[in-house]
């Protein structure tokens, strides 16, 4: 937790919930006591996102694992580089998981039987990060033009977000302010210094997901894949203690 006294700004940000505490006693290094109140204030901003993350797959099958894996291999390598084609140079494209497992028979109702294999099942998971983001349904057309089957996801959020937080940061402060002040006349008191301020948790930027559809059989045929990114959020957080009188 970063904490700074007075009026000075902190660096951390997160999601949290607003507080509104009662007057409370605090013994000061002189001995007396100090009345406060502490509140917490919550500042979200809604921007256009910078940054796009896509999962695609290959899922292949055959009755020998040696098959299954070489199939996806091919298929696999035909996809990454449909995708490279299209991204930029600071884009990034890695495989993000593999896997080959068997597939077994499963025995009629009521019969016991030992589990048999029938073939296996491999895939290769590949995930995009690009900056393009008006880009990202030719990706998807792409990819499933060469080869791939499953679309696991699509993320839209923030590469670069330091305006974004410290903006969030200043509507959490102002926030924090306003409550306290609705808080001191409740009580018909007045509100002095800054005592205390810190951040509860450490920064929250909410990206946009969307949500994976199904296959196209004819991509060819198809118009384009249209993803629209929308908004992501940015939230910050701030609890402020400030002396009363």
């Amino acid at each position: 937790m970063s904490t700074l006294n007075g009026f000075g700004l902190i660096t951390l940000l997160g999601l949290a919930y607003m507080v509104v505490t009662a007057p409370a006693r605090a013994e000061t290094a002189g001995g007396t006591d100090r009345r406060t109140i502490t509140v917490t204030g919550v500042g979200e901003v809604a921007t256009s996102p910078d940054l796009a993350i896509v999962t695609v797959a290959v899922e292949t099958t055959a009755p020998k694992a040696t098959d299954a894996a070489r199939e996806n291999a091919q298929r696999s390598e035909r996809v990454s580089a449909a995708l490279k084609a299209l991204l930029g140079k600071d884009d990034k494209i890695e495989t993000s998981g593999y896997s080959l497992d068997p597939r077994y028979a499963v025995p009629p109702r009521g019969e016991q039987a030992e589990p048999r294999i029938t073939g296996y099942v491999a895939r290769n998971d590949v995930r995009v990060q690009t900056k393009k983001i008006d880009a990202v349904g030719a990706l998807v057309d792409a990819a499933i033009a060469a080869g791939a089957n499953r679309i696991s996801g699509i993320q839209f959020t923030l590469d670069t977000r330091s305006v974004q937080l410290r903006t969030a940061l200043q509507k959490a402060g102002a926030e924090a302010r306003a409550q306290a002040e609705a808080v001191a006349t409740a009580l018909g008191v007045s509100l002095k210094r800054v005592v205390s301020a810190s951040t509860a948790a450490p920064p929250f930027i909410q990206p946009r997901r969307v949500e994976a559809f199904g296959m196209r059989a004819d991509v060819a045929a198809a118009p384009p894949t249209p993803i629209e990114p929308g908004e992501v959020t940015v939230s910050a957080t701030l609890q402020v203690t400030y002396e009363i009188e």
